[in-house]
């Protein structure tokens, strides 16, 4: 018996793949392949002969994939219930409220509530899940919520900090935006992250926004977020709605996307993967969106989009790349040609490789760099030496219990719903496009987000491949749940067929949103403002520092070079437009010349600063109070080698105060600077 199916949806053709013309034996989308012998299930099936393109109109005929109490398929209204819009829309405007009103309680106080950070939170997941994943909305709606939803959340970050930057990464990123706009020039040099400068496609948008509205740098940079939030929430979606021909398929994705631990915080700050990462989802939308066409020119608007990846950020840009030729190696092994994807493929690796050599002596360091400290504190855990402590910071300050539980439970559900998914691809492998096999090899690198946690240096790297992994995931895992076919030919159930319940997706979903953000967001006084911390990102700029990086730049000669710690280095360069001496950018021994703030006083002090040229120092005498809440006042490998055990004595923040020809020049109580060109060893250069 000879049955003709298609593969992987309704005989429309997808990604550029060519429909099958007479006499031609490769298989694709649009035609109908023989299979003897073989009975196809009913999501595999489809009229012979018919090539249908993806409008409204037919899609809306379709049923989408909603399961309904009986286990069937069933068609999505055409009208929304006001009823339940209302509701949600209000749910969700609260709860971003209530992000705004914590952050001004905090500001007052001093205190930042975790718990009503978190349940403001699921104020806005939980409705608008409930809602995108019912049958009382129709199709568009659907589309509207789920980004309503993602702006939200983004939203969030911005009512916490509504006038300034304050992230790390946000402030290296500010720095670069500051020298665009006061220069008019591009590539100045950073010497926090000199890598930064080398890929402005974030702050060219920025300034471009800012000269044509007038706005303030920080607003300009606040709607270039919004902008491509929107861009990546919306392109997720039509992919995986043009993989699965399923709309509901594409929101349930994004949902599931949501949840990545990296979504909320790290990919919605003013840094530059923040808007690579969206470019790169567009340009493969744009790509799919123009793929048909046989001539040349039409790869120009994706490579386009490619460019704009490759000026904006180095590691997303190769992502870029990689991924491309895994799908071109994809459509070699299953024989089914993808138009115009060589071409694209080529070109997009000829456009990053060439930014690539261009900033080479930037770049290849940077990276060598993290590569060289994840192999370390790989094998320093191997060899049972790490100090890395589970949901625990470097100042011993430990996770609450709920937040361990929900942390584990989101993996485990993730890990015990990925698994039936990759089972489904491996047994329907002969029907699955090209396209599809690249999203579930994306999502089997799952598991190296949970066991990167095993190292702390290691963790921050597999969080941030969490962008790119949960969009594999979320296709797997949606496509997954809305099937409406066995997953072996006669229909029985197996060991990875469990039955799929309803009423179960949503409180999954929000445990995996919970536990994502815990496992991504940090320990909990990273969440928002509140009292000032030693060595914590956010809550160490407070108005004592930024008084002192303002005095800096009204009084200090610009691009002076200046020793601090790394709080009081990131706003010495923004705001006091000082160069921070750095091992990256200057090649200083960092071991060395830490002991000028964090040793006590010594006769060599005078002869250090002298050898590396130190014009200023800047010592804030709360180092004293409690070890660095990230893991190092100044930078890794600093004084003392090894584990530190207690703060610097105060003696060491104050050790200038006593050495001939060093000059106190600025004390507000908490910050010192010494001016350090009055020294003998110096006058004598």
């Amino acid at each position: 018996m000879t049955r003709q199916v298609y593969r992987l949806g309704t005989g429309i053709p997808s990604y550029g793949e060519k429909p099958i013309e007479d006499g031609n034996p490769q298989y694709g989308l649009g035609q109908p392949a023989d299979l003897p012998g073989r009975q196809s299930p009913p999501w595999l099936r489809g009229s012979p002969g018919e090539t249908r393109p993806l409008t409204a109109s037919n899609e809306a005929a379709q049923p989408i994939g909603v399961l309904d109490a009986a286990g069937q398929q069933a068609v999505t209204p055409t009208r929304l219930r006001a009823g339940w819009a209302g509701p949600v829309l209000l749910v969700v405007a609260l709860g971003v409220l209530g992000q705004a009103w914590l952050g001004y309680r905090a500001r007052i106080t001093g205190s930042f509530s975790t718990n009503l950070w978190y349940l403001t939170l699921c104020l806005i997941f939980i409705p608008s899940a409930a809602l995108v994943t019912s049958r009382r909305i129709n199709d568009r709606v659907r589309v509207w919520f789920t980004l309503y939803m993602s702006l939200a959340l983004l939203a969030t970050r911005f009512v916490l900090y509504p006038t300034q930057f304050v992230y790390h990464d946000e402030l290296i990123n500010y720095r670069v935006l500051l020298s665009i706009a006061n220069s008019g020039h591009l590539f100045t040099r950073n010497s926090l992250l000199p890598a930064a400068a080398d890929y402005p496609g974030m702050e060219i948008a920025t300034i471009t926004i800012h000269q044509l509205t007038g706005l303030s740098l920080h607003s300009s940079g606040i709607i270039v977020l919004l902008t491509v939030r929107v861009i990546m929430t919306l392109a997720l979606i039509r992919i995986i709605q043009r993989i699965s021909k399923k709309l509901t398929v594409g929101c349930l994705a994004a949902l599931i996307y949501a949840t990545n631990p990296q979504y909320l915080l790290f990919n919605s700050t003013f840094a530059y993967q923040s808007v690579a990462l969206p470019l790169s989802f567009f340009g493969v939308y744009v790509f799919v969106m123009r793929s048909r066409s046989r001539q040349l020119i039409a790869i120009a608007p994706a490579a386009a989009v490619v460019a704009a990846v490759a000026v904006t950020h180095h590691l997303t840009s190769i992502a870029v790349v990689v991924v491309l030729w895994a799908w071109y190696l994809f459509t070699l092994i299953t024989k089914r040609h993808v138009s115009q994807l060589l071409l694209f493929a080529a070109a997009s690796t000829l456009l990053v490789a060439t930014r690539l050599w261009l900033v080479r002596s930037d770049v290849i360091p940077y990276i060598s760099g993290i590569t060289r400290n994840s192999i370390a504190t790989i094998i320093a855990f191997l060899s049972g030496k790490s100090n890395h402590k589970f949901f625990t910071d470097p100042t011993g300050a430990h996770a609450p219990a709920w937040q361990v539980a929900l942390s584990i439970a989101s993996v485990l559900i993730i890990t015990s719903t990925l698994v039936p998914s990759l089972w489904l691809a491996i047994t329907k492998r002969r029907l699955l496009s090209a396209a599809v096999m690249v999203l579930f090899t994306i999502a089997a690198l799952y598991p190296i987000i949970p066991v990167g946690h095993l190292t702390g240096a290691v963790s921050e790297i597999a969080d941030r491949s969490s962008g790119f992994v949960f969009a594999g995931l979320g296709y797997v895992i949606a496509a997954w749940w809305f099937r409406d076919f066995p997953f072996h030919r006669h229909g029985k159930r197996g060991s990875f067929t469990p039955r799929r319940h309803t009423w179960l997706l949503i409180p999954g979903l929000s445990i995996c949103f919970v536990g994502g953000t815990i496992i991504g967001s940090g320990p909990d006084w990273l969440h928002g403002p509140g009292a000032y911390l030693v060595s914590a990102e956010n809550r160490s700029v407070d108005q004592l520092a930024l008084q002192a990086a303002s005095w800096e730049g009204q009084n200090l000669p610009p691009n002076s070079r200046v020793l601090t710690d790394r709080v009081n280095a990131l706003l010495a360069e923004v705001y006091g437009n000082q160069h921070v001496l750095t091992s990256l950018a200057d090649g200083i021994n960092t071991n060395s010349l830490s002991t000028l703030l964090l040793a006590p006083p010594a006769p060599a002090d005078a002869d250090v600063a002298c050898q590396a040229n130190v014009q200023y120092l800047i010592a804030d005498k709360r180092l004293t109070w409690s070890l660095p809440h990230v893991g190092a006042y100044i930078d890794a490998g600093e004084y003392p080698n090894g584990n530190r055990t207690l703060p610097p004595p105060p003696s060491a923040l104050a050790k200038f105060n006593s050495v001939p020809g060093a000059e106190r020049i600025f004390d507000n109580g908490a910050t010192r600077i010494y001016d350090l060109e009055g020294l003998p060893c110096a006058r004598k250069r």
